[in-house]
């Protein structure tokens, strides 16, 4: 069944016209992802399918009785109220039922006889009060609010006391309470965690309604959608499926019509010549004119439009040493609060590490540390030879916002010429007049395109990126993707972008309760891994007893045994850990043996310490393999 509809809309500001001739429906259980690139009128069109904006022409037709439920019209939140309370007014008519409920049993328990009146009205109270939920609204409430990270001891909370992200999550929590018929998602994904995210897509894929997403998540897109409107060039494309199939048949598209294009024009210049060699002899001159009509009446295909993109390139002057950076017994956060504690992990060259975890995990605070922007709690970092670190910071506070964008590239590069500059800063989709803006005037995605125009041009061997893909579209992310992958050094970064993540990361440390535990592998590797130990915990907890006092323990036995094989992990961990060692200090005492004046130039004396330096650094990497092998096997006991 159509619950809505739009005809031909158009929206124009002053004589520039943003779209036209806009025409879709959306059916009572659709799934459809809204894309395109920044600046199409995304927002705007949404806008217009809620009420807020009237289009220039056209009409929006709605279903009578159809709810919308926009994201944006949520944050309208009782600060006086705590997070529970608020919850519970979207049920008001339920608790209106159990106040009068509770007010029929009272009347009923004074009565000294049975009032049958009394009695049907309770009654009928009840089966409503049962059929609108009256005996699972809370659960409901108790549900979505873990999902969105408020526990109990949240309820209570007064929402004046919330952060501005807590607010914004909580009014996405009362809006999904609220059930529309039509849920209408601007950048849904936007500063959740990765737990949030996964539970939100499997929330969504059972919601009862129609749901509608504006992201540039491509990894959302892909669970969520059976349908992509594409929004570009001022008109709506629609195609069914998720987004990758969308980019597959869009890709092939564009392949079909630039083909038939560059045939037709081929054919034209063809048919043209022959017009120019034979409309002046007058033996041919009827055949030519016949052409010419012919010529005349052809339909022009016209090439596919493509838009602009970012071009990002990243070099280096030259590659660090094999060893990037090693942490022992890392704890970082702040004097008076602890984020991440015991860390030992290692980044060598050409390594590509995720860090995920929760909000507020201590993920920015790990990044900060190693680059010196805060002390170290406890334990060491080492960092390895040649290292040159190129820093994004989320929030880009890097950024002079005073100064100007050509400025704020040149004052950085004062030998480099200002046409050059002109030049890269245009690769980065900035015109003349934008470079004459503040960074302060910039918008969020164009600050953050000149942050990676600035670390483009600094020629890092490790780069360190902070949710490098905040305020960045589909096009831009995936112009990213590609200049990091092509990218000849290392990297190390933090990300809630599950689809980036997939694409680059080699490898993950997941933080989780004040731990880092690492992973070989991209995102999909991690779920696999991460489902794997959570079935196996399950499946421990549904052998244990069921008494409450047993609840969540194996029997004696089992955890003697249990306890047996940790110690026996443990000790493999030690042994390995200090052959890692051995293998290192022996690497190092050769190659101090190598940097010696009479071996060094001596190829007889040079040559076997090389093959014996390769035969320890392979014998090196095997067993760090199996130390980490070891280590992700002594993760799975706690």
């Amino acid at each position: 069944m159509i619950i809505t509809q739009a005809n031909n809309i158009e929206r124009s500001f002053g004589a520039s016209t943003l779209f036209k001739n806009i025409s879709f429906e959306i059916q009572d259980n659709g799934r459809i992802g809204l894309v395109g690139p920044n600046g199409v009128g995304k927002s705007t069109l949404i806008k217009i399918l809620t009420g807020q904006e009237e289009p220039n022409s056209g009409e929006i037709i709605k279903n009578k009785n159809i709810t919308f439920g926009y994201i944006a019209q949520e944050n309208n939140l009782d600060s006086t109220q705590t997070v529970y309370s608020e919850m519970e007014t979207v049920f008001s008519d339920l608790l209106q039922k159990e106040a009068q409920l509770t007010a029929l049993q009272n009347q009923l328990a004074a009565s000294s006889y049975s009032d049958q009146a009394i009695l049907d009205k309770y009654d009928q109270l009840q089966f409503d009060f049962e059929q609108q939920g009256g005996f699972t609204y809370q659960a409901e409430i108790k549900s979505i609010l873990n999902g969105f990270n408020f526990d109990e001891t949240t309820y209570d909370k007064k929402i004046s006391v919330l952060s501005g992200g807590e607010k914004t999550r909580l009014s996405f929590v009362k809006l999904l309470l609220k059930k529309p018929d039509l849920l209408i998602l601007d950048e849904p994904t936007n500063h959740l965690d990765l737990d949030t995210l996964d539970w939100l897509e499997g929330f969504l894929k059972n919601y009862n309604g129609a749901i509608l997403a504006v992201s540039h998540d491509q990894y959302f897109l892909d669970a969520m959608a059976t349908e992509i409107f594409e929004l570009r060039h001022g008109q709506l494309n629609k195609f069914k499926g998720n987004y990758s199939h969308y980019v597959s048949v869009r890709h092939q598209l564009d392949d079909q019509r630039q083909e038939a294009y560059e045939k037709q024009q081929a054919e034209i210049k063809r048919q043209e010549d022959f017009i120019q060699k034979n409309i002046v002899r007058a033996s041919t001159t009827k055949r030519a004119q016949s052409r010419q009509k012919q010529l005349d009446k052809i339909e022009l295909i016209d090439p596919p439009k493509h838009d602009q993109k970012v071009r990002i390139n990243f070099e280096i002057e030259k590659q660090t040493g094999k060893e990037v950076l090693i942490m022992d017994d890392l704890t970082v956060g702040y004097p008076e609060k602890t984020m991440i504690e015991d860390l030992n992990f290692q980044v060598r060259q050409k390594d590509r590490v995720a860090v995920i975890g929760p909000n507020g995990i201590g993920k920015s605070t790990l990044l900060k540390t190693i680059v010196k922007e805060l002390p170290i709690i406890k334990g060491t970092i080492k960092y390895g030879a040649n290292l040159q670190i190129g820093y994004y910071d989320q929030e880009i506070n890097h950024l002079d916002l005073k100064k100007n964008v050509i400025d704020t590239v040149w004052d950085r590069h004062k030998l480099m010429p200002e046409r050059e500059i002109r030049n890269i800063l245009a690769s980065f989709l900035f015109t003349d007049k934008d470079i004459e803006k503040t960074v302060g005037q910039l918008s969020g995605g164009q600050r953050a395109r000149l942050a990676l125009t600035v670390l483009s041009l600094e020629n890092n061997n490790f780069l360190i990126f902070d949710e490098p893909t905040n305020h960045l579209d589909i096009e831009a992310k995936e112009v990213l993707e590609t200049a990091l992958n092509k990218f000849p050094g290392t990297i190390l970064f933090v990300s809630h972008d599950r689809y980036f993540i997939n694409e680059l990361a080699q490898k993950i440390i997941s933080v989780r309760d004040k731990h880092a535990t690492a992973y070989d592998g991209n995102y999909s590797f991690y779920l696999e891994k991460k489902n794997e130990r959570e079935a196996f915990l399950e499946a421990n907890n549904a052998n244990s007893s069921n008494n409450a006092d047993d609840v969540g323990k194996l029997d004696y036995q089992a955890q003697k045994q249990l306890q047996s094989d940790k110690r026996k992990l443990e000790r493999t961990v030690e042994q390995l850990e200090q052959k890692i060692d051995e293998l290192g200090t022996k690497i190092d005492e050769l190659t101090l043996e190598m940097s010696k004046p009479e071996i060094a130039t001596d190829f007889g004396k040079l040559d076997p310490i090389q093959r014996e330096i390769q035969k320890l650094s392979a014998e090196s990497d095997e067993v760090s393999s199996q130390w980490e092998e070891a280590l992700l096997e002594l993760e799975d006991f706690d």
